[in-house]
């Protein structure tokens, strides 16, 4: 997870999620930061908002991505431009897309 400066976690005891869920959750919406939940005082869960859960599964999926193309360079599956451009062009006008 990617958290900025400005994003650092909220840190509480998991027993203090059960006794104030209202609370929690009130502050993982207001606060938009994550809250981690201890458990015999070490990090166990992380809660979060839907909204920050998506922006961190974007950045993953943007990673592997980005993992796939130094693979393809890596392994020579590469093309020029102009001749993939020139293709693509006619495989639209031929309707092959």
């Amino acid at each position: 997870m990617i958290l900025r400066a400005t994003t650092l976690p909220d840190v509480r005891p998991v027993s203090d999620l059960r006794q104030n869920m209202a609370e929690v959750m009130e502050s993982i919406d207001t606060e938009k930061r994550p809250v981690i939940l201890t458990k015999h005082g070490r990090g166990k869960y992380i809660l979060l908002s839907i909204e920050e859960y998506n922006k961190i599964a974007a950045i993953d999926v943007l990673h592997e991505a980005i993992d796939e193309g130094i693979a393809d360079i890596e392994a020579g599956r590469v093309s020029d431009f102009h001749e993939f451009a020139q293709k693509l062009r006619k495989d639209i006008k031929n309707g092959n897309l």
